[in-house]
């Protein structure tokens, strides 16, 4: 299959092997879109607009503030501010737009196209390069969210026998890693028996609550 930047991108997520692939490129793209936020982006006029419009959810509000970038943050927070100021208050339907601003979000928004960009490449490899099949079977684990969102993509865009591999290899790479977190959750709450005092934990039980979470949710957990 003929290489492109999107294939690239792809190939570069599988190959780590570590953790859900979905997982991480939707890090990747909320870190970006991060850093880019609070650099030369504040200044870019129709970037304003759009933060102004869609403002941030409360998880990338606290993903921004844990950037050492405090004037961009300000005056992004000032024009957005404003905004709200301009259609939330004193206008005919302003707690209809109200409820509009509590529900989007310039980051949110942002990383889901991303996304979309992302899966159509992906399943594009997984369409037509065999090494990619393989690479795909050989990751850590899918997590339970993204378990389902690639399974309702892949039988919108795979043919019945690629797509019967797929999904047989996505439950297993959700349902494997399942059954480990629930053998290490088991390992952790039995070390609380006093007759297991001072027995060592292994790895997998250390931060199984943590792992769980973050297979739960799709959501990494900083530790």
């Amino acid at each position: 299959m003929r290489k492109n930047i999107l294939t690239i991108r792809v190939d570069d997520i599988f190959e780590q092997k570590c953790g859900c692939p979905i997982c991480l490129m939707r890090k990747a793209s909320e870190d970006n879109s991060c850093e880019y936020i609070s650099g030369a982006a504040m200044m870019e006029p129709d970037i304003r607009i759009e933060t102004n419009k869609l403002g941030f959810c409360a998880e990338h509000f606290s993903m921004l503030l844990k950037t050492s970038a405090r004037l961009p943050l300000a005056l992004i927070l000032s024009t957005h501010l404003d905004e709200i100021q301009n259609e939330a208050f004193d206008k005919k339907n302003s707690l209809a737009r109200s409820e509009e601003f509590e529900k989007t979000c310039y980051i949110c928004s942002r990383t889901d196209d991303d996304l979309d960009r992302f899966l159509h490449g992906m399943f594009g490899m997984y369409k037509e390069d065999e090494a990619f099949r393989k690479l795909f079977s050989e990751q850590e684990y899918i997590c339970f969210p993204h378990r389902s969102l690639l399974i309702n993509r892949a039988r919108k865009v795979l043919k019945k026998d690629v797509l019967k591999q797929f999904e047989n290899e996505t439950e297993a790479l959700a349902k494997n890693r399942l059954i480990q977190l629930r053998g290490g959750l088991d390992e952790l709450c039995k070390s609380f028996d006093y007759r297991n005092a001072g027995k060592p934990l292994s790895k997998t039980a250390q931060n199984a609550p943590e792992k769980a979470i973050e297979f739960l949710t799709g959501k990494f957990i900083d530790n």
